[in-house]
């Protein structure tokens, strides 16, 4: 049978660029030009068994991703190498860890991952990073927000100035942090995909990690009878060779790796914050009921 003609007014649509996309583009335009990347996989089987648990106790979701981003924070402020960045012929080392981390939603019609800066990270209990996350989740964002007003302000304006503005930003790390944090993490876990999947990111920070898909491994369990199978995380990191080395580098994974493996913070202090933040708070809460006895709002 023979192929049909090459037509090249046909097979396609066109529509208008998105402005709105062009919040993406400011992340491209100033991504690290000395980047490198890394693989690691980290044993979470602990930990998501200890999060159904606390999950089954609150009849609430609790997020994987904010478990990670709880690990991620906790870790950076342990090795503030991961924290620095270079201005002129100074480094600065930031005292926060300022995680800015990507939500999959429609902003004016259009589906883009928005950003949201967990602002001093390292300081929150796992259980208020968890709320902060099911709340912007559920909330659209926050124009208030100078960050997000300025974002948006530069997508509209044009090619060359817009990328002016990108370039300013990427040799001030105050304006970094200000925009985008002082250390950047992405999730690409969909709950369909269960084969290995990592996705190497762009960084504008001096580090960012890429959540990729949780998958089972076998277990090297040398005790004799069947061995339940690992569960395993794949993560991804872009990092700044400019500024941070690889034993640096190496020692904030191995914290961040102990961090995720250990179920820490998925503790029973963890569900009576939650409880607490819950009941003081249902809009975030959502219509679904609490387990009995829960202390609720007036």
């Amino acid at each position: 049978m023979a192929s049909p003609d090459f037509n090249p007014a046909s097979g396609f649509t066109t529509s208008p660029w998105p402005q709105i996309r062009n919040t993406v583009l400011a992340v491209l335009e100033q991504a690290r030009p000395h980047t490198c990347w890394a693989l690691l996989e980290a044993d979470v089987s602990n930990t998501l068994a200890r999060l159904q648990h606390c999950q089954q106790s609150l009849r609430l979701a609790v997020s994987l991703h904010a478990v990670v981003l709880h690990a991620l924070a906790r870790a950076a402020a342990a090795n503030p190498g991961v924290l620095t960045y270079r201005h002129g012929r100074k480094q600065i080392t930031f005292t926060e860890a300022d995680v800015a981390t990507t939500i999959d939603r429609r902003i004016l019609g259009h589906r883009i991952p928005a950003l949201h800066c967990f602002r001093a990270a390292h300081r929150k209990s796992l259980a208020q990073t968890n709320w902060e996350l099911r709340a912007a989740l559920h909330q659209p964002p926050s124009t208030s927000d100078p960050a997000v007003r300025t974002r948006r302000r530069v997508a509209s304006l044009p090619a060359l100035l817009r990328r002016a503005f990108n370039a300013w930003v990427r040799h001030n790390p105050h304006q970094v942090r200000r925009l985008y944090g002082t250390i950047g993490l992405t999730n690409l876990q969909t709950p369909h995909l269960h084969s290995p999947f990592w996705g190497l990111p762009p960084t504008v920070c001096t580090v960012t990690v890429a959540v990729g898909s949780l998958t089972r491994r076998p277990n090297p369990n040398p005790n004799p009878g069947p061995a339940a199978p690992l569960h395993t995380l794949c993560l991804a990191g872009a990092a700044d060779h400019a500024v941070v080395d690889g034993m640096a580098l190496a020692r904030f994974t191995a914290d961040f790796n102990r961090l995720l493996s250990s179920d820490h913070g998925l503790d029973d202090r963890f569900i009576d914050e939650t409880r607490q933040l819950a009941a003081a708070d249902p809009a975030t809460r959502g219509p679904r009921p609490l387990p009995p006895n829960t202390p609720r709002s007036s």
